[in-house]
């Protein structure tokens, strides 16, 4: 035996790389280590054994415990097949102490209890079990995803133990409701959160209660997922020094204002998926917030005046030093609510309020018909935004007549040396006469939406002189897998442009 593999240390971290994922249904993932891997390891060597037994029960269904039980006490029914397959366990006698005794051998090891009702169906067991379990079977428990349906959501309190951490629970019943309001005097060292998903409309009302009920009772959240919240509970969260990571639906539209005082003070990845109105109020509320990362993801094509609201609000409320990545997206809507460009293309202007972030790596907007960019706005952008490594500005329609040129993308040679990805629209039909000399080599892709192109030849070539390193060159059509009916709302336009584009993409390969 190598005498490293006599070193307790070393060991573990070999078994940590087999774990893999931490949850179970993760595991099917091709070419990562699977947690079968590791059992193998466990049974076949003894040096590793010990560390190999400790991380497989580190993160556990409940079915796993159960399936300590001995043999001829359950039987498993099993459906489907493939990522398809299901086990319904069944009992086939009462069950008497001394079947527990491997489960409690194991039960110590558990920290992370899964569900997983998409793979197991305890619903049969559960009566029977329930008796069994208590908080002494777990008592090293940290993390608890209780999934159940709503039957079955009531065995929670078999788990529940106040060292948790950790939870993830549905929202949907009363029973889960009940439960989430008293959460933070059942679990006072909770922190992090998800609440998941958004019950009955009849429920609406009580969820918001139960669920702000609970945040304002924590006081180390360092992670939250919600709905929504009442205004008690989000101005309790803003004065958290803990919370790091906030994913919400909807706030309250009157919230106090804090005036020159900082708010969510270690905030760092705030998440909204909800109709812009959401972030924009968030934002106009909030101030000093030191993000790093943004996402809003609204679930209808945005006007120009909603953005323009949201740019403007998240540059007043969040730290220009700290943002790293923005993300804006719209939701795919039906080509009669993107053909209203006036009022959906967004506006250069409302771009601009987002140059002040000047240590940005990632920019994402995807919106029916664009950005109104013209080459000095392309310009500013590239100037103001020096760290960028991935600049995406996509559309689901196409740009109709941009006004930024072929000539626009010599700014990001100039000002933009990190730069590897590459989404925006122009025309390439006027082609530059000239040509700065300076050239980007980090830009791998370059994405041209459904920019208005009549000749290849010209455009290849300036192309390859200033981004001579691109693996591929792609358009908006690319980006449809096939979509035939989105394909034909794009217009004949698009279509031909498709045709130069590609011929564009050849041409490249031969000039770079």
């Amino acid at each position: 035996m190598h005498r490293c593999l006599a070193v307790p240390e070393l060991v573990g971290l070999v078994c940590s790389h087999l774990q893999g994922p931490r949850h179970l249904t993760i595991d099917f993932e091709i070419g990562r280590p699977k947690r079968g891997d590791l059992a193998v390891l466990a049974r076949t060597s003894t040096v590793f054994s010990s560390h190999a037994i400790r991380l497989i029960w580190n993160s556990v269904t409940l079915w796993n415990l159960l399936s300590c039980l001995p043999s001829g006490s359950f039987e498993l029914k099993r459906t489907g097949e493939g990522y398809l397959t299901k086990y319904t366990m069944r009992l086939l006698r009462p069950l008497r102490s001394s079947d527990f005794d491997r489960v409690l051998v194991h039960a110590p090891l558990v920290k992370h209890l899964f569900s997983d009702p998409q793979l197991a169906d305890l619903s049969s067991v559960f009566p029977s079990v329930s008796h069994w379990l208590s908080e002494n079977m777990l008592p090293n428990l940290q993390s608890l995803d209780w999934m159940y349906r709503e039957e079955d959501f009531q065995y929670i309190d078999c788990v529940l133990t106040p060292r948790l951490t950790t939870i993830h629970i549905p929202h949907t019943s009363l029973a889960a409701l009940t439960l989430v309001s008293s959460l933070a005097l059942r679990c006072p060292q909770l922190t992090d959160i998800l609440f998941f998903p958004r019950g009955a409309p009849d429920l609406q009302a009580l969820a918001v209660s139960a669920v702000s009920a609970c945040v304002r009772g924590l006081h180390g959240i360092e992670r939250l997922s919600a709905d929504t919240l009442d205004r008690p509970a989000l101005n309790h969260l803003s004065r958290l020094p803990s919370l790091r990571y906030l994913r919400l639906s909807e706030i309250p539209p009157i919230l106090s204002t804090h005036d020159d005082e900082g708010t969510f003070s270690s905030l760092q990845t705030l998440y909204f998926s909800s109709e812009i109105e959401s972030p924009s109020r968030f934002f106009e509320w909030g101030n000093k917030i030191p993000l790093v990362n943004f996402t809003a993801e609204c679930p209808a094509f945005s006007t120009a005046d909603e953005v323009q609201r949201l740019f403007s609000a998240a540059a007043g409320a969040i730290s220009h030093s700290s943002l790293t990545e923005f993300t804006f997206a719209d939701e795919f809507g039906s080509r009669n609510d993107a053909s209203d460009t006036a009022n959906r293309l967004i506006r250069s202007s409302s771009l601009c309020r987002l140059f002040c972030f000047a240590n940005l790596t990632d920019v994402s907007v995807l919106s029916a018909v664009g950005i109104d960019l013209d080459d000095a706005v392309v310009t500013d952008m590239a100037r103001s935004w020096r760290c960028i490594e991935r600049l995406e500005l996509q559309t689901y329609y196409g740009t109709p007549a941009p006004r930024a040129t072929l000539q626009c993308l010599e700014a990001f040679p100039k000002y933009c040396p990190h730069l590897v990805k590459l989404s925006i629209a122009f025309d390439a039909t006027v082609i530059p006469t000239t040509h700065g000399g300076l050239v980007l080599e980090s830009l791998k892709s370059l994405d041209v939406e459904s920019s208005p192109i009549t000749t290849a030849l010209p455009v290849a070539r300036f192309i390859a002189s200033i981004f001579p390193r691109l693996k591929d060159i792609t358009t908006l059509i690319d980006s449809l897998d096939g979509d035939a009916e989105w394909e034909a709302d794009l217009g004949p336009e698009t279509l031909e442009y498709e045709g130069y584009w590609k011929e564009v993409a050849l041409m490249y390969a031969s000039l770079a």
